[in-house]
């Protein structure tokens, strides 16, 4: 049996995790004898609490208090949290473990060493060969002809640490991000009082509180609830709801909750749970490739094969001029100090040992194995980045897909607002009650004299009693007004505190009148309401809550203050409502009517819209004010070529009145309501939604047809959502945010990035690092291409000319190093240039490489492979040589050892200059921009130094070169210099050649289908807003109701004439 899962019974508990996985068994969850078992042996859900030193209604005991928690002087309006820790924690978890997965255990550098040279077969051959050069260089020259093979085979053992450093890093960070998605929050009941703590912090014995949208965090039993309904399909396979009862209560944790709300004991955590046994054989590292990795395949696919014909040309070469050597019987040298060669089989063999190694290595330097570790590492510094700016990125390509973003849709609440709601005025009959944050003149606090005893009684039943929302530190707020803070609906929250004002604490109220078993009616985005049932005075009292205008249609009664009784609702009281509505719309402040009525007999379970002919208690509004920071966040997106659209189940005017606050809804913008929207046929919603800015009382089926349609249209579009019904539209879009503080765990795991803040602006922070991945590939590439293809052919060229290569194989490794591991990290690592929003989104055609760097790799082949073939074939006549600094063995010979060590100093320094003018993607002729902030880029730059001149110095033997004087360096230091001038002087014709080809009209006209649509249609023809809560049918009456709404209401909303639009155009 496996050990880790028997653990000790310790003091106090009379169960085992090996027990409690048996009552609660995934395999025996069908079988009636689990049942038997649990109400017999273990006398029930009760009874296992007891076993457990816990409590089926209370919970587990919390942790006894230090000392009185105070809110200090300054720390008003400040969240402050009750300690939920309990008094067993440390015993619970020996004894049953703790609610953490652990990722599987990572490779050590060595075993990723081994497991890189096992799978690329060029490295072992690439090893073999090396050998091979050791033993026969070690035979024909013992003194020194040791020293290639051997740097040789140290060089690739160096090139394989650091690539596998790298590659351990990344696995450990991704690892961490693993075990972060596991973390989720969940509500429990710990000495009688709720919590929202994080999942890791779940006891066995913890009471929890299910509600829809929530995901089981363990495995437990059920205890009681209303109609709780799970889907078990994560771990069935099979999408049949399973009802939870006492005759079904066995939960599994990985499941969602689909329907109702109920409550469980938990009996299983972490590895010990169902879900936990599934996820620790499943999870490993995410290994799935990004669409850009794809992309980069494929071009590093085209680059290798190039190098391999490069590399058997070269050899084929190399061959055929040993064969002539050996056949004439030429004298070859070694290159271990050009010293002759003898005749032997032995050495002939080994200078084409020599031939053959430099082969290989020519297709190990074309080979860009850099551009995954580039790749990687971009998406980990953004991942990483994205996480400090509170964007938690669930899928690996999800950051490369906001960089192509074209449209955002997004919700209203939470998302735009501060989702900080109050309500700030309340109608009652005919009198209406202004209270503090009203921004009304004549604003009174609300407190318990608002409204007599018995209407204050009705109200405050049906907030409190008709809500799953309960406040973390409800008696801090009572004692100090510290900031409250609500888990569950922000807007039932807001209604709580208005209760506290009138005096009544909503705890109270629940424990005097619960709701009876099967009595809740769940808000969902198609009934737009919420109701419960309750005893009340020998009948059952239905209280319903929701949008304004679909509460008050359902409203035959109005309950009267001053009779305490309902009397009939006329139309006169239905247009003064209506009226309010839009009024306190129009001003951005959201309407919720509440209504109720009695019944003589409870309704039955099945009855899915039992609210008719309800009594209207009254009417709130709530204000919830826009994030400061959302108008620059938005204005950013648009400036960044992204269309903002607001998406929202809110009214239509206050929609429309916060939008236009955050600069989405503008100049000829249309706002639509989603009945309208939903009739429309598909020729009417292609031409309308190109200007659609705000759709307003949108279901999940709207969201998830707009994202369709945008789709369709070539968009990339990034939506946001916090409900559970939102999972489809999450899915459907290209990427999916979802809200970290209001969202449920469905709606995060449709999602491809979690909002940590639920902020709008962080979406502008997504899109600028998915940006920054695609920009630091690229200037990778136009780095590495320029050398790949320089060192080729310079080899190429070189060995079929003099019989050598000019650049050995160890310098060639070296070379190596620097052009994929040293230039993956000095280029990967850049952050996102201050005009990266400024550019035009990528689209997912697109290119790779572009023109522009085309442009720069043709020159810098050109100026690299020129360098080295003047400075080899010229540099021994040209450039005098210091006789009294070099040995006669150092210009022996033709090229000399000298001109060879020109070559490989200058073509290093270049490679630094190289480095920085990549730095430039766009053309841009100031290439020091920004160039002492990434301190990574600078550390490369003096690693490649520091190695070339200890190469050069101190391991001249190991790298065939010979050591350069003061004159010899100045030169290489100047031809790589004179890189960088080439580069500005090359961009500037470049910039001047391509604006002439503007200026003639050669600038492609931006003829995109929506200015195409645009340019055929008007606002008047599209606009369609409802009157009298009644959507409107066909477009050709929408401007007759534009204009009667306006004589009921101002709008806030802008139209231009078509004339004035196509002047705009």
């Amino acid at each position: 049996m496996n050990a880790s899962r028997v653990l000790a019974k310790m003091p106090g508990y009379r169960l085992t995790v090996n027990d409690l996985e048996d009552i609660c068994s995934f395999d025996k969850r069908n079988e009636s004898s689990q049942i038997d078992i649990l109400n017999g042996t273990y006398q029930g859900v009760q009874g296992v609490a007891g076993m457990l030193q816990s409590d089926a209604k209370n919970g587990l005991p919390l942790k006894a208090p230090q000392g009185r928690t105070e809110v200090k002087k300054g720390q008003k309006n400040k969240p402050v949290v009750r300690d939920s820790r309990i008094s067993d924690e440390e015993e619970r978890r020996d004894a049953f473990g703790e609610n953490i997965i652990p990722p599987p255990p990572s490779e050590t550098i060595l075993q990723l060493i081994v497991g890189t040279i096992m799978d690329d077969p060029i490295l072992k051959v690439l090893i073999v060969g090396a050998v091979v050069v050791l033993g026969l260089g070690t035979a024909t020259c013992p003194s020194t002809g040791w020293t290639e093979g051997l740097a040789i085979v140290i060089a690739v053992f160096i090139v394989l640490g650091v690539t596998a450093g790298n590659d351990y890093s990344k696995d450990r960070k991704f690892k961490k991000l693993m075990l972060l998605q596991t973390d989720k929050k969940c509500r429990v009941i710990r000495s009688g009082q709720k919590f929202e703590i994080s999942s890791w912090d779940l006891f066995v014995g913890d009471v929890v509180e299910l509600v829809v949208g929530d995901e089981v965090p363990a495995d437990g039993i059920y205890i009681d609830g209303n109609g709780l309904v799970v889907d078990e399909s994560p771990l069935t396979g099979e999408t049949v709801p399973v009802k939870k009862n006492a005759k079904s209560p066995f939960c599994f944790s990985g499941c969602q909750v689909s329907e109702g709300v109920g409550t469980m004991l938990v009996t299983g955590v972490g590895v010990h749970s169902s879900g936990g046994k599934i996820q620790e054989l499943l999870n490993d590292a995410q290994n799935e490739m990004t669409p850009l990795q794809e992309k980069l395949k494929d071009v590093a696919i085209l680059i290798g094969k190039l190098g391999v014909a490069a590399g058997i040309v070269t050899f084929i070469g190399l061959a055929v001029r040993w064969g002539i050597s050996f056949a004439t019987n030429q004298q070859l040298y070694n290159s271990c100090g050009n010293e002759p060669l003898g005749g032997s089989t032995i050495a002939r063999l080994g200078a084409l040992a020599e031939d053959f190694v430099v082969a290989i290595t020519i297709v190990v330097v074309a080979v860009p194995e850099g551009l995954p570790l580039a790749v990687t590492l971009a998406l980990s510094l953004s991942m990483f980045k994205m996480m400090r700016d509170r964007c938690f990125v669930r899928h690996l390509d999800a950051s490369e897909t906001m960089g192509q973003a074209t449209t955002v849709c997004t919700d209203k609440t939470g998302t735009l607002t501060y989702n900080r709601m109050s309500v700030v005025r309340l109608m009652v009959k005919d009198k209406i009650f202004k209270g503090e944050g009203s921004g009304d003149k004549d604003a009174v606090p609300f407190s318990s004299r608002t409204l007599n005893p018995f209407m204050k009684s009705v109200l405050s039943e049906a907030c409190c009693i008709n809500s799953n929302c309960f406040i973390k530190n409800e008696e801090l707020v009572d004692d100090a007004g510290a900031t409250p803070i609500f888990v569950g609906s922000a807007t039932e929250g807001a209604m709580l505190i208005l209760c506290k004002k009138f005096g009544v604490h909503y705890s109270e109220v629940r424990k005097q009148k619960p709701v009876i078993p099967n009595g809740v009616w769940s808000f969902s985005a198609e009934r737009k309401r919420m109701s419960s049932m309750v005893q009340h005075e020998g009948l059952y009292r239905l209280y319903t809550k929701g949008a304004s205008e679909i509460v008050l249609g359902l409203c035959t009664s109005i309950l009267d203050p001053e009779s305490e009784q309902a009397v009939p609702l006329d139309h006169e009281q239905v247009s003064h409502v209506q009226h309010l509505i839009k009024q306190w719309a129009s001003e951005g402040l959201r309407t919720i009517a509440v209504a109720y009525r009695d019944y003589e007999q409870p309704l039955e379970v099945g009855d899915s819209s039992p609210e008719q002919d309800l009594v209207f208690i009254g009417l709130m509004a709530i204000k919830d004010p826009l994030r400061k920071e959302i108008p620059l966040a938005v204005a950013t997106c648009q400036k960044a070529g992204i269309i903002v659209r607001m998406v929202t189940g809110d009214n239509v005017l206050t929609a429309t009145k916060i939008a236009k606050e955050a600069n989405i809804f503008h100049g000829d913008g249309i706002a639509l309501e989603g009945p309208v929207f939903r009739k429309m046929t598909r020729e009417e919603k292609v031409q309308v939604v190109p200007r659609l800015q705000v759709l307003a009382r949108c279901s999940p089926s709207d969201k998830f047809e707009l994202v369709s349609l945008l789709q369709e249209l070539g968009e990339v579009v990034a939506v946001t959502g916090d409900g559970t019904n939102d999972a489809p539209a999450l899915k459907q879009a290209d990427i999916g945010f979802s809200m970290g503080i209001s969202g449920t765990q469905v709606a995060m795991n449709a999602s491809d990035i979690v909002l940590l803040d639920d902020n709008f602006a962080s979406i502008v922070s997504a899109t600028k690092w998915g940006r920054n991945v695609l920009t630091t590939i690229r200037k990778f590439l136009q780095f590495q291409l320029g050398i790949n293809c320089a060192a080729v052919i310079c080899t190429f060229i070189g060995s079929i000319s003099t019989g050598h290569s000019p650049l050995s194989t160890i310098q060639l490794l070296l070379i190596n190093l620097i052009m994929d591991s040293f230039g993956a990290l000095a280029l990967a690592s850049d952050e996102p240039e201050a005009d990266i929003l400024l550019q035009k989104p990528q689209r997912k055609t697109d290119a790779v490489i572009t023109p522009l760097m085309w442009e720069y790799i043709g020159l810098q082949t050109v100026f690299q492979t020129a360098v080295v073939l003047l400075l080899l074939f010229g540099s021994d006549s040209w450039i005098p040589a210091d006789m009294s600094f070099h040995s006669a063995l150092d210009v022996a010979n033709y090229p000399s050892k000298r001109a060879t060590s020109l070559v490989f100093g200058a073509f290093i320094l270049i490679q630094l200059t190289n480095l920085i003018c990549s730095r430039s993607l766009n053309g841009e002729l100031n290439m020091f921009t920004r160039f002492f902030a990434n301190r990574t880029f600078l550390g490369v730059l003096m690693i490649i130094a520091v190695i070339l001149v200890l190469a050069i110095t101190v391991f001249y033997d190991a790298f065939n070169v010979c050591r350069l004087s003061g004159v010899e360096w100045l030169i290489c230091i100047l031809i790589a210099l004179a890189n960088i001038p080439l580069v500005f002087l090359f961009r500037l014709a470049s910039k001047i050649y391509h604006s002439r080809e503007k200026t003639s009209g050669k600038v492609s006209n931006l003829n995109t289908s929506y200015e195409r649509l645009i340019r055929n249609s008007t606002v008047e023809d599209h606009v369609s807003i409802p009157v009298d809560g009644k959507p409107a049918s066909r477009r050709s009456s929408y401007v007759e109701q534009i204009r009667k709404f306006k004589t009921d209401a101002p709008m806030p909303t802008k139209t231009k004439s078509k004339d004035s639009l196509n002047k705009l155009e």
